[in-house]
């Protein structure tokens, strides 16, 4: 084999071996962003969640207040 075919098979083998470690890298990447996007989604649901329980408190607190002051307008309406 001439010196040229043996660098050109050598840069073939080289340019493939490459082209797979980057490929696999590629797709290890895309997983670990796929699932910080799953992990974003979980610290979202929980913090609705918190957020709906915090409400649901709060306008428990404001009915109770209510009831305790007399004379108070609610809503446009006299109670």
């Amino acid at each position: 084999m001439s010196r040229a075919a043996k660098l050109t098979f050598g840069a073939s083998c080289v340019f493939a071996v490459g082209t797979i470690w980057f490929v696999h890298k590629a797709q290890e990447w895309e997983r670990d962003s796929m699932y910080q996007g799953v992990l974003r989604d979980r610290e979202r649901k929980t913090q609705r969640e918190q957020n709906e329980r915090e409400f649901g408190e709060t306008r428990a607190l404001h009915a109770e207040l209510i009831k305790q002051q007399p004379g108070v307008i609610e809503n446009g309406s006299d109670k």
